[in-house]
């Protein structure tokens, strides 16, 4: 009777010794990192790599506002009727989530048409796509102005309103008091100026508001760098978006033929228009290119895969003149 216990007792430790310890499911948060650029950092035990899905491959900063930003993204100046809409909508097919319009372009409606379709194709969602809009200074009601690029747009709200540029002070204080109040019942986001290159004239909204600017967009390209202003908003905590990236009407060929951006261009097998948006970038920039081409709407998108060297950017730095080429 004992024998055949002690033989049982064996074959029980012989049964356990061969089944495999059940495997516990990994925890989510153990697997994928979701970062706040937008990337998900997948873990695997042999890498730990990003997952480049395009639509979400375009990185972000956070505002002041404590809102997120792409830092590339569609410029609509010029751009109007079915060529805007097609426009947009190819921006946000190749991977765009930053696009901008004003109320002065007379394009909204044609942007709001594009994202509406872009969402119906399940290209992108609301939530993904940050949609910046201007007013003009000389407004007579920015209040209803307000409301009017909601409508137009077919939005529920606005993730970035910028007064459009200088106008009379009272004009100027008008319109951004009015921003603030759509900021205070959920109309808008973030608020920010445009066509301000000044400390001085920047520290008027930082000063006396109590919403500061999120964002100056000026223009701003190779030729015209201001990086003193640059730094000074960074200090605080606002960012400078670039309109005329490639330098605006009538200069892009000066800058897609420039010597050193072609040998950059050449040594990366980039276009000098890739160049030229991945130096923004780098350069702490947020960046618009426009334009109505669906491949060259892809392919100011595609820089992401390659980085400028510092010795690169310095030549690049160099190419500044210290001079803008509009005047408003």
């Amino acid at each position: 009777m004992l024998l055949k216990k002690i033989i049982l007792i064996l074959e029980a430790l012989l049964m356990t010794a061969f089944v495999m310890p059940e495997e516990k499911p990994m925890k989510k948060n153990a697997d994928t990192i979701r970062l706040n650029s937008g990337f998900n950092m997948r873990r695997t035990q042999e890498r730990a790599s990003r997952v480049f899905d395009k639509q979400k491959l375009a990185d972000t900063i956070q505002l002041n506002s404590g809102f997120n930003m792409p830092v590339l993204g569609l410029g609509t100046w010029t751009l109007t009727g079915e060529t805007c809409e097609n426009a947009v909508y190819a921006a946000l097919k190749s991977g765009y989530r930053l696009i901008d319009t004003a109320k002065y372009y007379g394009n909204e409606r044609e942007v709001g048409n594009a994202i509406r379709r872009a969402i119906k194709d399940g290209i992108c969602k609301r939530e993904e796509i940050f949609v910046t809009t201007k007013l003009v200074p000389w407004s007579n009601n920015p209040d209803l102005d307000i409301d009017d690029s909601l409508k137009q747009l077919g939005l529920s709200y606005i993730d970035l309103c910028l007064l459009h540029q200088h106008g009379s002070a009272s004009g100027d204080d008008a319109v951004y008091k009015a921003m603030i109040r759509a900021v205070k019942s959920g109309k808008i986001r973030s608020i920010g100026i445009s066509n301000f290159y000044t400390e001085k004239t920047v520290s008027h909204f930082i000063n006396d508001f109590e919403i500061p600017p999120a964002v100056i967009q000026n223009e701003n390209h190779l030729k015209y760098q201001n990086n003193s202003l640059r730094d000074w908003a960074a200090k605080k905590g606002i960012y400078i978006e670039s309109y005329y990236p490639f330098g605006g009407r009538g200069h892009t060929k000066e800058h897609f033929q420039n010597e050193t951006v072609l040998e950059i261009a050449r040594t990366h097998g980039k276009s000098a228009a890739q160049i030229i948006v991945r130096w923004h970038l780098q350069s702490g920039y947020i960046a618009i290119p426009g334009s109505s081409n669906p491949s060259h709407i892809a392919e100011n998108f595609d820089v992401w895969d390659f980085e400028l060297t510092v010795n690169e950017m310095k030549k690049l730095n160099a190419l500044d003149t210290g001079q803008r080429y509009e005047n408003w």
